[in-house]
């Protein structure tokens, strides 16, 4: 016996199949829809989180946002706690983690080849205290709180350059604890007196051959150990406002910055090794380049120096 079919060709029970698969695919549509919002949300949660820089060369570069750190915390379980309290104290936990991670961070700053930051923090306590209480004026960039984990994570920063980076702010009280490197290089007299063959107004110390490493002292030394460039002659508000020397990768970016400090033909050296790492050694010619060009455009003093690393 024939099932008797409707207008349209579907008997009763295929109408029946078609609609249960069509709501089978509804409630498969509704409940994929939340889980690729949550997806979404995720994702773009990820991306929106910052990324930590504890790399201190990177950070040296010019252009670069400075140190930033991540601390993690979580609220104490000894004791009931309110939903906001959870969070208030799992951030407050967070940002305390975040600061100690950043403290240990600019500790390990070089000062000089000889010593970072933590030497000269253990042999003098003023200098600690100002180490101390400058960390704990580092800017929160971002912090969140998942309810779901009661897990808080803070972001914080600190800028290298700037009267309130790290170089603004512990460059002077190095310089001012840190020895001499040697004695002030001098020309002789007929070469001094020689007017230079270019008017140069800044100075490229090309370091990409070598294993340089950026500081907050970075001198220019000859082979006998004269100083060329020494950042403790360099006016102490350029010191603050930049620091004394910038840093990137390319000679033509090198050209850029020194351009918007008012240098227009910087000389450019190749260094031919290095003292202790941070120091750039240059040969007896380049040693006279440097000391004529300066006589006339004192741009050493000025601090228009770039280092172009690897």
């Amino acid at each position: 016996k024939m099932t008797k079919r409707r207008e349209g060709g579907n008997t009763p029970e295929e109408g029946n199949t078609l609609r249960t698969e069509t709501r089978r695919i509804m409630m498969k549509n509704l409940l994929l829809v939340p889980f690729l919002a949550l997806l979404f949300a995720v994702n773009a949660f990820a991306q929106d989180m910052p990324n930590e820089n504890r790399d201190l060369k990177q950070a040296f570069m010019a252009g670069s946002p400075g140190l930033i750190v991540k601390g993690t915390g979580a609220a104490p379980s000894d004791r009931p706690l309110s939903q906001s309290q959870k969070k208030m104290l799992a951030l407050r936990a967070a940002k305390l983690v975040a600061i100690r991670e950043l403290a240990e961070v600019i500790k390990g700053i070089p000062i000089t080849g000889e010593s970072i930051i933590k030497d000269m923090a253990v042999q003098s306590d003023t200098f600690r205290t100002t180490v101390d209480g400058f960390v704990q004026g580092a800017q929160v960039i971002k912090e969140t709180y998942d309810q779901m984990n009661e897990e808080a994570v803070v972001y914080v920063a600190m800028p290298m350059t700037g009267t309130n980076g790290v170089i603004g702010t512990l460059l002077l009280p190095t310089i001012q604890n840190t020895p001499p490197a040697g004695i002030p290089y001098q020309a002789p007299p007929a070469v001094a007196a020689a007017a230079p063959v270019q008017n140069y107004d800044g100075l490229i110390m090309d370091v990409r051959e070598q294993p340089f490493k950026p500081a907050l002292i970075n001198r220019v030394l000859t082979k006998n150990n004269e100083v060329v460039y020494d950042p403790a002659k360099v006016a102490q508000n350029i010191l603050v406002e930049r620091g004394a020397a910038e840093y990137t990768n390319d000679v033509g970016k090198a050209k850029a910055l020194l351009s918007e400090r008012g240098a227009a033909n910087p000389l450019v050296i190749k260094a031919g090794g290095l003292v202790k790492g941070t120091d750039a050694e240059v040969s007896p010619d380049d040693a006279t380049a440097i000391y004529r060009a300066n006589q006339s455009a004192n741009f050493l003093e000025g601090a228009k120096v770039v280092f172009v690393l690897k």
